[in-house]
């Protein structure tokens, strides 16, 4: 007999014998307690197969609301974006109406230019604008901010651009007078970093810590009474036939976004 046969043989005899046992209820005992033993898994089956189907419908209504979040913070976005360029709209209109204000009455037309470029060197002092000759800018003109704050003056133009140098920067001299007075006493040069000194102002003139210093006027396309800064230390050597003082700038440059440059009427391009 070969082998296959002996072991169908004998799997035929085992299922024989419990059939045999369980028509004469020997093998009862054993498949009660075959039952009681193997019902736990039956119900540990039976819930795992809830969760998994609770699970699944959990996970289809997740799925829509992810996609609902998406499409929220893609509403959020564009709003943002809106809010951004609402409040930049708004910013630049009222920079315009101001400039446009001061310059009616100083009896110039105001450029308004976005400033595109900044110097990277902390010891200059210039930026970009995108104005140019085509706008009718030359260099010389004075570029200011709010209601007269003197920022400096273009000294290089081209088409439709134009580089402005501060206030700060080593290249800039610019003449000035006391707030109020219209008299020439000396100059504001820069000196880098963000610093400028009022020189070559006699021994006789009375400055104090805190006066505000203004252009005087006496510079071809720069008008008077343009804020240059304020005087918050005196150097006053009495041998020497000038006195200093340093001048602490009223305007952040590095924050600005937007000037005007001044443009005298009669120049204003057609």
């Amino acid at each position: 007999m070969t082998r296959q046969i002996k072991t169908g043989v004998i799997i035929f005899g085992i299922i024989l014998a419990v059939l045999l046992l369980h028509l004469t209820k020997i093998i009862y005992p054993v498949e009660d307690y075959a039952r009681r033993l193997l019902s736990p898994l039956g119900s540990l089956a039976t819930r795992a197969g809830v969760v998994v189907s609770r699970e699944a419908k959990h996970a289809a209504g997740n799925a829509d609301y992810l996609e609902q979040i998406d499409e929220l913070y893609r509403q959020i976005q564009h709003l943002s974006v809106d809010y951004v360029q609402l409040h930049a709209l708004k910013e630049e209109n009222e920079v315009l109406r101001r400039k446009l204000g001061f310059a009616e009455q100083q009896g110039y037309e105001a450029v308004v230019a976005n400033i595109i470029s900044r110097s990277v060197q902390p010891e200059r002092g210039f930026f970009m604008i995108d104005r140019g000759s085509k706008n009718g800018l030359e260099t010389g003109m004075a570029v200011i901010f709010g209601d007269g704050i003197y920022v400096g003056k273009i000294t290089k133009i081209f088409d439709r651009t134009a580089v402005v140098t501060l206030t700060t920067d080593p290249a800039s001299r610019v003449a000035i007078s006391l707030a109020g007075q219209h008299r020439l006493i000396g100059l504001v040069e820069g000196k880098g970093n963000g610093t400028a000194l009022a020189t070559l102002i006699p021994q006789e003139e009375e400055i104090e810590v805190n006066d505000i210093l203004v252009t005087s006027g006496t510079e071809e396309k720069i008008p008077p009474d343009l804020v240059v800064g304020m005087i918050n230390q005196i150097r006053d050597e009495s041998t020497d036939p000038f006195k200093e003082a340093n001048i602490e700038p009223v305007v952040q440059t590095a924050y600005l976004n937007i000037v005007a440059v001044l443009l005298p009427k009669v120049l204003k391009p057609e």
